[in-house]
């Protein structure tokens, strides 16, 4: 179970710096300044669901690599578009949220995913 916990937190951790340092790095290219609090707080939410989901349902290893990667993936969009619509209600939505929210996150749990199975595949090499 601490285990578990500990690659929870260090994935969150990993994928939220790169992710931060990324947001930060295009919007001064694009000219802005700023950034909300409110924003970094959702992406802080989205990539703890993203990082739960992944380390959780990796651990169950399905038969199928299909299975591997959807599974995980539709949990996780689903997680994630329900939080945005829950925020709908606190705050107003940008009027492309839902489709901002599919491609950003799709792209980032491909390129997670990837990462992690290379990481796997490397560790189960390297021990005796």
């Amino acid at each position: 179970m601490l285990k578990r916990v500990k690659s929870i937190l260090l994935l969150f951790c990993t994928i939220f710096t790169f992710a931060t340092l990324i947001s930060c790095i295009l919007n001064l290219a694009l000219g802005y300044e700023t950034d909300t609090y409110r924003h970094i707080i959702d992406r802080a939410v989205l990539v703890f669901i993203g990082s739960v989901v992944l380390i959780l349902v990796l651990e169950l290893d399905l038969k199928s690599g299909i299975l591997n990667f959807f599974v995980p993936y539709v949990i996780f969009i689903l997680l994630a578009m329900l939080y945005v619509f829950v925020t709908g209600f606190f705050e107003e939505l940008h009027p492309n949220a839902y489709r901002d929210l599919f491609f950003n996150d799709t792209a980032a749990y491909i390129v997670v995913y990837v990462c992690l199975k290379i990481y796997n595949r490397i560790k189960v090499t390297v021990q005796p």
